[in-house]
């Protein structure tokens, strides 16, 4: 059985966010992978600039997210503009239950900035200009072929190996995995400049035209992130000032001036995944396993949902503290979540390209009506934020209906006084006396579970408030068993005259999962960076 840190079982392939975000949930639970790189980073220029509300709850698992929230640009609305007229309002300031109420525009190169440095205070390092070459597998290990600085070719072995190396993956290409999908018809263009005589705001925009679309999202010092679908004919690979200039008076109201760009670019986007997220001992993380339209700015921040997910399972396995089994999970959870939320992005991307007039009135007819009816932002908001990711045979969502397995659980992992906190470490179970209660045997029941499972953090919500979870509790007295990702294992019904059965059931399902053997894990607890003027959580953790 491991008892201290584990060193070099697993070998991580890249070092974009997706890699460093992984290594770093793995650091924060004693494994210390090797992550590499090929290249340095040499160009501050991105193009993944929106990090959403779920995937900031996710990054304070290990201490980050209020960290990145600090160093981007705050903003809860989205406007949907056609011909210069909005047609459509999402805002995200109406999200309940949720640690962030908003999300952050930030230049990638900065997220990266700061997750490295993060990364290394937790001890952790990136070996540059190494490369990964090829591998082969046994049942108990993954043998590769690597490439130091110097050119020389060196042969180690892993206990397990993850792909985080992007969109031309080294790794799913050697490994023997497919990668199919479709490219999209239309270019992108993209650019950071000023906007003058803009302010920078809590607002991004989508502008809707017959012959292409465009976004407008505020970056802060003055800066805007400014994407376009590139017009039909356009066979240049640069993108001047005035190519965008031309396209902010054809489609964005106001007659903006463009100012100083920091950089421009243009790319072609795929719709593409892996059939498989893993093989044996190896893992797809990110861009390395699906690719998705840009529209909505889901890409990186569905990578980084893969590495939360894959990171803690991977983790207790090898600390023994999880079956092995627990592994066989990953693929067809995140498989299933990122192809919704890819169908959900190409919608988007569609209905934003409808260029005949029929359609186009369709959608703005549609938008409106949602916009005054509320519809339009309870439909989007919780799918742009990422807050209905469902691990399941089923759907999450519903407001005031019950927690079903697989639902993420309104509940955060910063400290806080007004609602109870998830383990960082370990699986948290819930126990909610319903709305009335006998106190002694509530708490006997209480004190049985603690004994029944000392591996996992209990909560007990008695004469507590449970904030945000009140609407999906009910009335009746319930145990949540909750993942570290902060998903719902299961929900036993608690009647009190079958106290033996729920504490019974609560073992089983904590057992299903956790080694009976595990030693009670030392807590991890994520720091919490005070934010002036910025939202702060107010049902934490």
């Amino acid at each position: 059985m491991h008892t201290g840190p584990v060193h070099g079982d697993v070998l991580i392939v890249g070092a974009g966010p997706v890699g460093m975000a992984l290594a770093a949930e793995l650091l924060a639970h004693g494994i210390r992978p090797v992550l590499i790189s090929r290249t340095r980073r040499v160009s501050p220029h991105s193009r993944a600039t929106i990090l959403w509300p779920r995937v900031l709850e996710l990054l304070d698992r290990t201490g980050v997210g209020a960290e990145l929230v600090a160093a981007g640009h705050y903003f809860d609305q989205m406007n949907y503009y056609s011909d210069k007229r909005r047609i459509g309002l999402v805002r995200f300031d109406r999200l309940t239950g949720v640690t962030y109420p908003f999300a952050i525009t930030i230049p990638q190169w900065r997220t990266e900035q700061i997750l490295e440095k993060h990364l290394t205070a937790l001890g952790g390092t990136i070996e540059y200009e190494h490369r990964f070459v090829d591998a082969h597998q046994d049942d108990r290990q993954v043998h590769c072929r690597l490439v130091d600085p110097a050119g020389h070719e060196y042969h180690r072995s892993f206990a397990y190996v993850v792909g985080a190396d992007g969109h031309a993956s080294t790794v799913r290409d050697r490994l023997g995995f497919d990668f199919d999908g479709r490219t999209l018809r239309t270019r992108l263009a993209i650019t950071d400049a000023e906007l003058v005589g803009e302010r920078s705001s809590s607002e991004a925009a989508y502008y809707l035209t017959r012959t292409g679309n465009m976004v407008v999202a505020p970056l802060g010092a003055g800066l805007f992130r400014v994407g376009a679908s590139v017009p039909d004919g356009y066979d240049r690979d640069d993108v001047p000032r005035e190519f965008f200039q031309k396209l902010l008076d054809e489609r964005v109201p106001g007659g903006h001036r463009l100012g100083r760009m920091t950089f421009s670019g243009i790319f072609t986007a795929h719709v593409r995944a892996s059939s498989r997220y893993r093989k044996g001992r190896v893992f797809l993380c990110g861009d390395a396993a699906h690719a998705m339209s840009p529209s909505g700015a889901q890409g990186l921040n569905t990578g980084l949902q893969d590495a939360v997910n894959l990171g803690w399972k991977l983790a207790g396995v090898l600390r023994d503290r999880y079956r092995p089994e627990l592994l066989d999970t990953y693929d067809p959870e995140r498989r299933s979540a990122v192809r919704a939320v890819s169908d959900f992005s190409t919608r988007l991307a569609t209905i934003g390209l409808y260029s005949k007039r029929w359609q186009i009135a369709v959608r703005d007819t549609a938008y409106r009506i949602g916009s005054v009816t509320g519809l339009l932002e309870r439909g989007m908001s919780p799918r742009l934020a990422q807050i209905d990711t469902h691990y399941g045979p089923g759907p999450g969502r519903g407001r005031g209906r019950r927690l079903r397995p697989g639902a993420r659980v309104p509940l955060g992992w910063l400290p806080s006084h007004t609602a109870a906190t998830l383990a960082v470490d370990r699986f948290t179970v819930l126990l909610w006396p319903g709305t009335s209660y006998r106190y002694e045997p509530w708490t006997v029941f209480a004190d049985r579970v603690r004994q029944a499972v000392p591996e996992v953090a209990v909560r007990d919500l008695a004469g507590r408030p449970p904030g945000p979870l009140l609407p999906r509790l009910g009335r009746s007295a319930t145990a949540l068993v909750v993942r570290p990702d902060g998903h719902l294992l299961t929900a036993v019904p608690v009647g009190e005259a079958a106290y033996d059965a729920a504490v019974a059931t609560v073992r089983a399902a904590v057992r299903a999962v956790v080694c009976p053997q595990a030693p009670r894990p030392d807590p991890v607890t994520p720091s919490r960076t005070v934010l002036s003027g910025q939202h702060t959580s107010s049902i934490g953790a």
